[in-house]
């Protein structure tokens, strides 16, 4: 009978061991042996955008948006490490006043990269709140990044469309 129960023991502990390495086989994480390329994939580094930027902005006249505007403005880039795709910065108007924006930027075709994002005003003292969501392109020329691209701005009932450029400084 004790040799049984010890056979019985022994064959439960030889399951265990296999479940184990099965187990551990399954779930991917065993490391790559040296001089294999990593399963963690690296953040696409043609699309370093961060940066000073000048740029020139103008609306769209439509029913929407009576009162057409235009103007330049600077923008700061910044961008998570290893030139990830998350994007956020300020917007300097010539009257000095700033928008804190956040965006996104993913690679596009011919070595140009895409990038979407935008800001929110809250409602003021007689003004209503404001949305502004922009995309565009960006390629890199002479070492400097520069395109342009849409935006569309919100005011309670007032829908401002329009198109803006920017080169980096």
């Amino acid at each position: 009978m004790r040799k049984g129960i010890r056979w019985i023991g022994f064959g439960f502990f030889l399951l265990l061991l296999w479940m184990g390495t099965v187990y551990s086989q399954g779930t991917g994480t065993t490391a790559p042996a040296p001089g294999q390329p990593s399963t963690t994939p690296k953040p696409d580094q043609r699309c370093c955008i961060a940066g000073e930027y000048k740029g020139h902005h103008k609306d769209i006249p439509s029913k929407t948006c009576p009162k057409p505007g235009e103007g330049d403005f600077k923008m700061i880039i910044y961008q998570d490490k290893g030139c990830g795709s998350k994007i956020w910065g300020k917007i300097t108007n010539p009257d000095g006043t700033t928008q804190d924006f956040t965006g996104i930027v993913t690679p596009g075709t011919g070595g140009c990269c895409n990038i979407s994002g935008g800001w929110s005003k809250p409602a003021a003292a007689g003004a209503p709140a404001e949305r502004t969501d922009f995309k565009g392109i960006l390629c890199r020329k002479g070492g400097k990044w520069s395109g342009g691209g849409d935006y569309r701005t919100t005011r309670g009932m007032i829908i401002c469309n329009g198109k803006w450029n920017m080169t980096q400084m």
